[in-house]
Parts: structure tokens; C-alpha cells; sequence
């Protein structure tokens, strides 16, 4: 009969990590099979042995099976080796844009680039040269870009609301992180990349302050991955060496004047841009 002790301690094993799912210890992978035939080891020959003699009166003893062949070992599991670029690798040529000297090539050299090929390319509107404000919006929505930013339903409020603290909205410019229209967030290399040629575009147009709109904003421009804008808008912070701060998306406040409160009474307060 078949030895399956070594099976059953392996299904008890299973049994003891308390799971509905079967672990091995060996990777699942698929070897085709050999072109050519596996080569038989030739027979060798073995000497009969001779007949046991017996002595009158005693029976022979039954022979003892021959031991079962030791179970190979498994091979072990590695995985594999995880691919780091290193630095020296990587290039070090700056981009066309960086070496923009105004906001007009600066917009020339961005449209350029091959993050914005075959798409339309949208640019800051309103007051870009050292405005008191400059509002950072994520991606423009089609509305947007019907009349500006400025004259959507969001930006008339949003205006009203920078009134109320004495900021005329000829002392306002506003931005898109992604300079076209995306349908999700963008993946982390290519936010990298957006992010610093915001940078080159805030140190351009020098704002007082950069207001940032969103959680999406909140974690790629400002690199704050485990807060919710809810909680941590209003925080002083710097970006490209100007002051700045991130606020409810006006689009969530639009539409929930809970939040359209805690930006006002409580973000605002506390980053201390207004007086």
C-alpha cells in the first residue's frame, strides 16, 4: 500500500493556517516538455544470489520489503529581484521648458512636450504677473473652457468668497496642474512631472500666495499622501518658495455648503494669508 504520511502532514499544515486557500511551496510555473526523449539509464546485470539453505525443523522468515527512495527535496522559491534605475543612470539633461525666461515661452516650450502632444493644450488665465492669489485647479472641465475659469459657476463663487476677503478678482490668475482634460488622476511619474513644471511656471509668474484645490492637488503637488483636504486644509506650506496652502475643491463646496462652511470658517482662519 502507497506511504502518504508525508501528504497528509502537508494537509494538516494547511488545515492549522486556518485559510480557504491552499499554499505551495513550489512556484506555479509551467515547464514545456523536452524535444527529446528522456534517455533510459541501461540495465546492469546482477549476479543471481544463491538459495538459502535450511536447516530441517525451522521455516524461512518472509524477506523485509525493500526501504521506500528518500523524497527529493523542493526547490526553493526565490523571487524575483526588484530593478532599481540607479541615479547615475538616469538623465540628467534638463528640460527645454526649464529654461524658460517668461510665461509666454515658458507655455510654448510646455505645449512642446510630449505629455501634451495630440491633446489641446490649456493655459493660466486672469492675472499672471504677481497676482495676490493664484489658484491651482486640478484639470479644467469643459465648462471651463467655455468662457474661463473665472465666469464658470464655480469661479463666480469662488470670487465671491475671495471678496468677502478684500481680494478683487483682477488680483486673482488661476492654473491647471494637468494643462488638459484627463478623466482620472494621472499616474505618480507622470504627476512628478507636472509638478515640477508648476514649479518653473509659479516662479514665472510669482504669486503672494498659490491656493491648492483638492485632495488629488493635496497629495501630488504637495506630497501629503495620508491626509484628507477635510482635515488638513488651511496648513501653511510653502511651494516653488511662495507661501501657500490647500482648500476644499470648490466643485465638493459647490454643491455642500457644510463644506462651503469649513473652508470659510475654518481653512481660511487658519492658514492666516488673510489677516
Amino acid at each position: 500500500m502507497p506511504d502518504f504520511s508525508e501528504l497528509a502532514s502537508y494537509l494538516r499544515a494547511q488545515i492549522d493556517l486556518d485559510s480557504d486557500q491552499l499554499y505551495s511551496d513550489e512556484p506555479w510555473t509551467w515547464a514545456p516538455p523536452s524535444a527529446q526523449p528522456a534517455v533510459q539509464p541501461a540495465a546492469t546485470f546482477t549476479a543471481p544470489k544463491p538459495a538459502p539453505s535450511f536447516k530441517p525443523g525451522f521455516a524461512p522468515s518472509a524477506p523485509r520489503p525493500a526501504p521506500a527512495p528518500a523524497p527529493k527535496p523542493r526547490p526553493a522559491f526565490t523571487p524575483a529581484a526588484k530593478i532599481v534605475i540607479p541615479e547615475s543612470a538616469k538623465s540628467a539633461i534638463p528640460s527645454a521648458y526649464e529654461t524658460a525666461d517668461s510665461l509666454e515661452k515658458f507655455y510654448e516650450l510646455v505645449a512642446a512636450e510630449k505629455l501634451y502632444a495630440k491633446t489641446p493644450f490649456i493655459r493660466g488665465e486672469g492675472n499672471l504677473n504677481k497676482p495676490r492669489l493664484l489658484l491651482v485647479v486640478y484639470s479644467p472641465l469643459p465648462k471651463y473652457l467655455e468662457n474661463g475659469y473665472a465666469k464658470s459657476d464655480v469661479g463666480e463663487m469662488v470670487a465671491r468668497m475671495f471678496g468677502s476677503l478684500n481680494v478683487k478678482p483682477e488680483d486673482i490668475g488661476v492654473t491647471y496642474f494637468c494643462k488638459k482634460q484627463v478623466s482620472r488622476m494621472v499616474l505618480p511619474q507622470v504627476a512628478l512631472v507636472f509638478k515640477k513644471m508648476l514649479e518653473k511656471e509659479v516662479s514665472l509668474i510669482q504669486p503672494q500666495t498659490v491656493i491648492f484645490f483638492g485632495d488629488k492637488l493635496l497629495k501630488q503637488a504637495l506630497s501629503q499622501n495620508n491626509v484628507k483636504v477635510v482635515d488638513f486644509g488651511g496648513k501653511p506650506l510653502e511651494f516653488a518658495k511662495t507661501q501657500a496652502t490647500a482648500m476644499i475643491d470648490p466643485e465638493e463646496m459647490l454643491t455642500n455648503r457644510q463644506l462651503k462652511l469649513v473652508t470659510w470658517k475654518i481653512q481660511i482662519p487658519k492658514c492666516g494669508f488673510f489677516g
